[in-house]
């Protein structure tokens, strides 16, 4: 017997479907974890950052300790599927930022 796995659709694939030919993707919230260096005033230059950028951040979560040199940032961005990598890049890029993952 054998059996037949769905085909995996990429979400951009999906999004396009949904979204039809020449209309604008929808912006669904992806959830991010960062990790900065700074303690508070580096948090405070990155969400200032990414409010000057433009980014639309409904939740922002942070998790700061004295006497450790990085902090945890949990957020989650309003993007299209284009635009998340663009947006792990474009952070990475910022100063005291030690990494992006997208989860």
């Amino acid at each position: 017997m054998t059996t037949l796995e769905p085909a995996r659709i990429p979400a951009a694939a999906i999004e396009r479907a949904v979204n039809g030919p020449g209309r604008r993707a929808s912006r669904l919230p992806r959830p991010f974890t960062m990790v900065t260096t700074g303690g508070m005033s580096g948090v405070m230059t990155l969400a200032s950052s990414l409010c000057e950028l433009g980014y639309r951040i409904p939740d922002f979560a942070v998790d700061v300790h004295e006497g450790v040199s990085c902090t945890s940032i949990t957020c989650t961005v309003a993007l299209t599927t284009d635009e998340c990598d663009a947006f792990a890049d474009t952070v990475r890029g910022l100063p005291g930022v030690e990494s992006v993952q997208q989860y």
